[in-house]
């Protein structure tokens, strides 16, 4: 809000390469535990500003694939690291050689400080802080003089809806009763992300695969995550397509088979064949409809749904939600495990089935629309809890 997206992110790399320096050479304990934290403050801002930028300098038609880019980044980001630590593929995943594993979130974060200071500050951004010219000017380098005006017209309308309100404060966002089912949405899709059970799916997928009988379950699971990537990339083709209630509704419907089948592997397996290989079929699933759903809209709805004076604000309290709930879920999960085996992922059946029932109900279709028309989509859509 202060110093624009771009050199937000330019800034942000000083974290990324503090967070690896201190990882890969701790003399104690507590370098690493700052390391980590530094970690997550760069997650955390890159994961509010990203998409935020993503959506401000996207053409209206192709917001929700420019969108998807940012989750197809994370994606790729994860393979990555999981090809470069799985044992057997012998690159960096030994006793000697992991700490190089920390240099290349360092070689990532050098060239985007390299390449950042060439790309168009945020046009919305601008129309707020330097005027019309210099948002039009950004508009011409990144789509084309064409289409300048009429995206100013559009960015226009959108800040003269709340001329005179200053920027919303966190407490004032809670209080804005015009934005309350923005709101509401908008921290449900986050916890969305985290409560679909993904990261648990993640975390138990090596195991899965070791009681299939797999040969080597590290690289089954870095497998996986060549799978994610390909979702991912048909997720950015189809979202300004299918649109993303459609996406979400159809990844909530896949998510709740896969894990009945999951659930099912667990119970039957002392009585049934096969039960290992439906398991491994189950789990491929759910991350498979993870990611067209949940894994690539709960990044940059916030960004589609509220007005410019409530951006940034609703940004930053759906990431800190959406974190604290990655937190809680891999903390619980281990207890879960432990306590309610075999029926251990019927918890995310009941998740992601209210998931489903909120999307239908409650979630607005956004491809395509500009701010003012996806406020008269929520101020049509009926909040017993609001409307009363």
């Amino acid at each position: 809000e202060y110093c624009g997206r771009r050199a937000t992110l330019i800034v942000n790399n000083i974290f990324l390469v503090l967070s690896s320096l201190f990882l890969a050479f701790a003399p104690v304990w507590w370098f690493q535990a700052i390391g980590r934290i530094f970690v997550g403050i760069v997650a955390g801002v890159a994961t509010a500003v990203v998409p935020t930028y993503f959506s401000e300098i996207s053409p209206i038609a192709i917001r929700g694939g420019i969108g998807t880019m940012h989750q197809l980044g994370i994606t790729i980001g994860i393979l990555i690291s999981q090809a470069l630590s799985t044992p057997s593929l012998n690159l960096l995943g030994s006793e000697t050689r992991w700490k190089w594993l920390f240099f290349v979130p360092v070689a990532c974060g050098l060239l985007e400080v390299l390449v950042l200071p060439f790309c168009p500050e945020s046009p919305s951004y601008l129309y707020s802080t330097k005027g019309k010219a210099a948002a039009r000017e950004a508009i011409v380098k990144l789509q084309s003089e064409k289409v300048a005006d009429q995206y100013v017209e559009y960015i226009r309308e959108e800040v003269e809806s709340t001329e005179g309100e200053n920027k919303l404060t966190v407490l004032e966002l809670f209080r804005d009763k015009h934005l309350r089912k923005q709101l509401i949405v908008g921290v449900t899709v986050q916890l969305m992300m985290q409560f679909s059970g993904i990261d648990a799916v993640l975390y138990y997928s090596t195991r899965v695969f070791y009681q299939a009988g797999v040969a080597d379950p590290e690289l089954a699971t870095t497998l996986l995550g060549t799978i994610n990537v390909l979702v991912t990339i048909f997720a950015v083709k189809y979202m300004d397509v299918a649109g993303r209630k459609t996406l979400l509704k159809w990844s909530w419907m896949g998510m709740i088979t896969s894990y009945s089948l999951l659930t099912a592997s667990f119970i039957l397996k002392p009585y049934v064949n096969l039960m290992d290989q439906l398991s491994i079929v189950a789990t491929t699933g759910v991350i498979i409809f993870f990611a067209f759903g949940p894994g690539c809209i709960a990044w940059f709805i916030i960004a589609e749904i509220f007005p410019l004076r409530a951006r940034d604000t609703a940004m930053a309290i759906g990431i800190f939600i959406n974190w604290v709930a990655n937190w809680l879920v891999a903390f619980t999960f281990p207890i879960l495990l432990e306590y309610t085996q075999p029926f251990t992922f019927l918890v995310f059946c009941g998740t992601t089935s209210f998931f489903l029932y909120f999307t239908i109900n409650y979630v607005p279709e956004t491809k395509g629309l500009t701010m003012s028309q996806v406020t008269k989509e929520f101020a049509n859509t009926y909040f017993p809890f609001i409307d009363g």
